[in-house]
Formats: C-alpha cells, structure tokens, sequence
C-alpha cells in the first residue's frame, strides 16, 4: 500500500490504482524506476529499536514469510536451530545450528504453507 504522502497524491489526482500496480510502485520505489519518480517517494520509512541483553536473534523477513507464518512459529523455528535442536529434529533438512539453517527452514515451511509472495528471510 502506498505511504500516506504518496496516497494524497493518487487521491488529489482523482486516481485508482490497482493492486498490480501497488506492487509495481513497491518495486519503482526499491530500485529507483525514472519513469515512476514522479509519482513514488523513494525514502525509506526506518526504525531504530535498541536490542536488549534477553533479545536472542532477529528474524527479518519478507510477507511471503509472514503472510502465512506466525511470529511465534518462527521464532520457535529459529531458536531451535541456533540452539541446535534443529539438526536432531530435521537432519536432512539442517547441517548444523546456524541463523542460514534457520532461514532455509522458514523459507520452505512457507512454501509448504503456499505463500503466493515472494519469500525473503534473513535471520
């Protein structure tokens, strides 16, 4: 969905704009499309979090993962592979505990779950 400011701009033209061209624009704004500059605001929303001493990884993902993964599911996925229980559990699938091991599982659990986006995950 558009940011605010870039949907007051649709909304002052008097425009609709669909859902291929939402993710079209999603697209224009992260690679920098000439044609679309007009129209897209190219500056990233950020966040800063302080992490705390009880904060065990972080789990960044694209809507492919999160549309059909729940955070508690992931983080139990997560944890289980950096602590090593993964390798026990899915040998053929984890080689040994590592944050890479955990992002493959979440990948195919998402996939398994058929996620019709694009699937992201860094952990």
């Amino acid at each position: 969905m558009p940011v605010a400011l870039e949907q007051e701009i649709i909304d002052d033209a008097h425009l609709w704009v669909s859902a291929r061209l939402i993710a079209e624009f999603l697209v224009s704004a992260v690679s920098g499309d000439y044609y679309l500059k007009p129209y897209v605001i190219a500056e990233p929303e950020v966040t800063v979090t302080d992490r705390t001493d009880k904060d065990e990884f972080l789990i960044l993902a694209s809507d492919g993962l999160w549309d059909v993964v729940p955070n508690e599911v992931a983080c139990k996925i997560a944890r289980n592979c950096l602590s090593g229980l993964a390798a026990s559990k899915y040998p053929e699938s984890v080689s040994g505990s590592s944050a890479a091991d955990a992002a493959g599982l979440l990948v195919e659990l998402a996939m398994s779950r058929g996620s019709k986006d694009n699937i992201s995950v860094v952990v």
